[in-house]
């Protein structure tokens, strides 16, 4: 391959960060969750936007005994001694902020799934190197075994027996091709565009401490907020409520009043202390959500670690058992063509060897999943 042709396809490789910017800016759900959050903090605009002066203009007409009079007045109503619509606003705001951190999370979620699609098509690709040196290693004792076979210095179950090797050996890289095809599909899917190469992060993402960063926890405490404002409203309900309306007659700037009313609505004897009792509920199921919430992510945070760590040495130990199976093959090969070895005990050196490639791929993509797990739990951010 032209050098200059192979830098400039590795410089326009695909990174892990490119790859999780592009997933929050298609991502359906993130896109969705971005609207929905536009859309309360309008709600919670008009909400306050209807406590400030309302105007009105009201024209008539009247006919009576043949004459005709003309009026036409302009009032202005303040809500501010309405404390059931204060407290309405509040919560509105409340469930906007909820809004606009599970947009945030949503973000983040559709990040983490994009960069576990990212490692998984990298392991797939590791994978498929690794079945494609095991067939390498497989093709060699085949073609060995079968020589000795021809000159009569083992049995034709050995050569039966290293054919079946390779046979295996190529199915295995046969299906590999597949999971990097799927893998590569899957990804291509979620980024909305075509891939090319992947550039392999240069180290392990770290696991963060805590998960107070995590901003389902911020949209569930602002839940909570919302349903104490409710809360309060709902009770505020019980009471009357006050107004303040301004108005005058156009074309008399002297004829003017001021009027201060007082409501109180009686929408059944029990509906609004039913009502009151309802939303002091919803105020203890977002609460008892929070704690659980908090909890669960905690727990996560710990098995991630905890995977991690346990994925990392069961990688450093396969990868030592790779050199050293690798190591004995290439000697068991070695002795085999010249007759100091059978074919048999290159055969099991062979499946150890592949057994060993395999157990390394799987515990390093196990080790970076379960640190993306333990990421997402904590909210660390890209």
């Amino acid at each position: 391959m032209n050098p200059l042709l192979y830098l400039f396809s590795f410089a326009h490789a695909l990174t892990l960060d490119e790859a999780v910017e592009r997933a929050a800016e298609v991502d359906p759900d993130a896109v969705v969750a971005e609207l929905e959050w536009r859309g309360a903090r309008l709600q919670a605009t008009e909400a306050w936007a209807d406590l400030g002066p309302t105007p009105s203009l009201r024209a008539s007409r009247r006919f009576s005994g043949g004459a005709v009079a003309d009026t036409s007045t302009a009032a202005v109503d303040l809500g501010v001694l309405d404390p059931p619509a204060w407290l309405d606003a509040s919560s509105a705001s409340a469930s906007a902020r909820a809004m606009r951190h599970t947009a945030e999370a949503t973000r983040l979620d559709a990040q983490y799934a994009a960069a576990t699609l990212y490692y998984r098509v990298l392991a797939a690709e590791a994978a498929l190197a690794a079945a494609r040196e095991g067939e390498r290693f497989a093709s060699a004792t085949s073609t060995a075994t079968g020589a000795r076979v021809s000159a009569g210095l083992e049995s034709e179950l050995a050569g039966r027996s290293a054919r079946l090797g390779l046979l295996e050996a190529q199915a295995l890289t046969a299906q590999a091709e597949a999971d990097v095809a799927v893998a590569r599909a899957a990804l291509s899917r979620a980024l909305e565009r075509e891939i090319d190469a992947l550039e392999p992060p240069a180290a392990p993402l770290a696991l963060p401490e805590d998960t107070r960063g995590s901003p389902w926890l911020d949209a569930a405490s602002a839940r909570v907020d919302a349903a104490k404002w409710s809360h309060a409203a709902a009770v505020a309900g019980i009471f009357p409520t006050g107004g303040i309306q301004a108005e005058s007659a156009a074309g008399t700037p002297q004829d003017w009043s001021l009027t201060l009313g007082v409501t109180w609505t009686f929408d059944g004897l029990a509906d609004p202390f039913l009502r009151a009792r309802e939303a002091a509920l919803e105020q203890k199921i977002q609460s008892i959500e929070l704690d659980a919430l908090v909890r669960d992510l905690d727990l996560t945070l710990i098995t991630a670690r905890e995977q991690a760590r346990a994925a990392d040495r069961v990688a450093e130990a396969a990868t030592a058992r790779e050199d050293l199976a690798d190591e004995s093959l290439v000697v068991g090969q070695t002795r085999l063509s010249v007759g100091l070895a059978s074919s048999l005990e290159v055969l099991r050196l062979q499946d150890e060897a592949a057994k060993a490639r395999r157990d390394r791929v799987r515990a390093e993509l196990d080790a970076a999943l379960a640190r993306l797990d333990g990421r997402r739990a904590a909210g660390t951010p890209w």
